[in-house]
């Protein structure tokens, strides 16, 4: 299952995810694969560890080894640089199988062995990129990996999402089965909320969005994001001042943290990802349609040329696999 935290930067999206996280390796899930797709890079210190910036995905020799072993023998894709980031899998692709996949391992910083629980990052700026330079690009591997990856129903990806609706660019909001929008009681992380929830609508992903409240002091603060968002959230987050401390002292998230409030709402979001709509099939007839879209912009025609709209087959590994 693949599931995406989104939302306003400093809603308390990635301290939420790293907490889903916990969560998930608590209750001895066959494993877990934790993708920090933020600019910000919080989940590693979330989760205490190191990540080292030449396991970033999104390093240029990173992204070419990775995108490599995607294309795989796929015939319909030419080669590693041809990648777009709808490039769908089809037959002869290389696909990520599990949370542990030898693939991932060049990249991945193990976070805990038994059951598995690991973490890639997507990576920020560097220093040559300074003004000349758009994260979406580095994103792009990241759709890549997440288009390319299919898991049993007892392993988990978890993606600390880039803040905002930039999950919109391209192909990110066709990704997951449960898209979690945390929210605080603030208008602007409300309007964020609907903004983010009003695109979801029109690209027919309505139904996979699920609200968290978040940093909630009483029931006025509830009832603010209630009438202010129209929707009735999974459940609620309260402030946690303790948590604050302990990170302000350089303290990861810890299982110990789950109360059993914390428990009974990741009950849900776990619940939410399991019966997803649209399901992947469905977002795969989507995806091709992004990708037939993108491949008729100036850009791309300019970039890559016209043979990329044809990276599509008739029947992809994803579709077998459903």
């Amino acid at each position: 299952m693949k599931i995406a935290f989104v939302g306003k930067g400093g809603s308390g999206k990635s301290t939420i995810s790293s907490l889903f996280i916990r969560y998930l390796n608590d209750r001895r899930e066959t494993g877990v694969l934790a993708l920090d797709a933020d600019l910000n890079m919080n989940l590693a210190g979330l989760l205490g560890v190191g990540m080292p910036a030449d396991k970033h995905l999104s390093a240029p020799q990173n992204a070419a080894a990775l995108r490599q072993f995607l294309k795989g023998n796929n015939q319909r894709v030419r080669d590693k640089n041809a990648f777009l980031p709808t490039t769908p899998a089809a037959d002869g692709s290389g696909i990520i199988l599990s949370v542990d996949d030898p693939h991932l391992a060049p990249y991945a910083v193990m976070v805990k062995e038994n059951p598995p629980l690991s973490l890639l990052t997507v990576g920020t700026y560097v220093a040559e990129e300074i003004g000349q330079a758009c994260y979406h690009t580095n994103l792009f591997v990241a759709e890549n990996l997440l288009t390319h990856t299919i898991f049993k129903k007892d392993e988990w990806l978890v993606a600390d999402m880039v803040a905002g609706t930039d999950a919109f660019s391209y192909s990110l909001h066709l990704q997951f089965d449960a898209i979690i929008l945390i929210v605080e009681p603030t208008p602007e992380s409300v309007e964020v909320c609907k903004l983010y929830d009003g695109l979801a609508k029109e690209a027919g992903m309505g139904q996979l969005v699920h609200l968290i409240a978040n940093k909630i002091e009483d029931d006025e603060d509830l009832n603010f994001i209630r009438q202010a968002t129209g929707k009735e959230p999974l459940g609620f987050v309260p402030s946690m001042s303790q948590l604050r401390k302990f990170r302000q002292k350089g303290g990861a998230v810890e299982e110990g943290m789950l109360t059993d409030g914390l428990c009974g709402l990741f009950a849900d979001v776990y619940d939410s990802a399991l019966s997803p709509s649209p399901n992947a099939a469905k977002r795969y007839e989507m995806l091709r349609e992004l990708h037939h879209k993108l491949c008729l912009q100036d850009w791309v025609i300019s970039g890559y040329g016209g043979h990329v709209a044809g990276q599509y087959g008739d029947l992809s590994p994803l579709k077998k696999a459903i």
